[in-house]
């Protein structure tokens, strides 16, 4: 979808006890259907830990995601204005894992090198 941004808001999400916060931007486009000029408001939401790129009001800019209870949550659009690309990172559940495990086996050889030393 490609459209005109309006309504642009960003906020910051608790994510729980042990979670790290998340921004979260919401926006609307304003998309043409037609030759006819009819307009399409479309709610847009990105999350991630971090953005990179920038997006503003009046900005055009193309996107596509998942749509989820009205709304089309997006990782990534291209700024047709600016030229930029946007996106928002966040931690990958996969590399999450493979630290954790990383940091047990190092916890578990600690104590075993330990216990074989006098």
């Amino acid at each position: 979808m490609e459209g005109t941004v309006h309504d642009l808001q960003t906020r910051t999400q608790h994510g729980g006890k042990d979670s790290a916060s998340v921004f979260v931007m919401n926006f609307r486009v304003e998309e043409y259907v037609d030759a006819l000029d009819r307009v399409r408001l479309v709610p847009i939401e990105m999350k991630g830990i971090i953005f990179e790129g920038s997006v503003a009001n009046g900005d055009r800019i193309r996107a596509s995601g998942r749509m989820r209870s009205g709304t089309l949550r997006v990782k990534k659009l291209h700024n047709l204005t600016t030229g930029a690309d946007v996106s928002a990172k966040s931690y990958s559940k996969i590399g999450c894992v493979v630290f954790l495990i990383f940091v047990v086996c190092m916890i578990v050889f600690i104590i075993v090198t330990s216990r074989i030393q006098p």
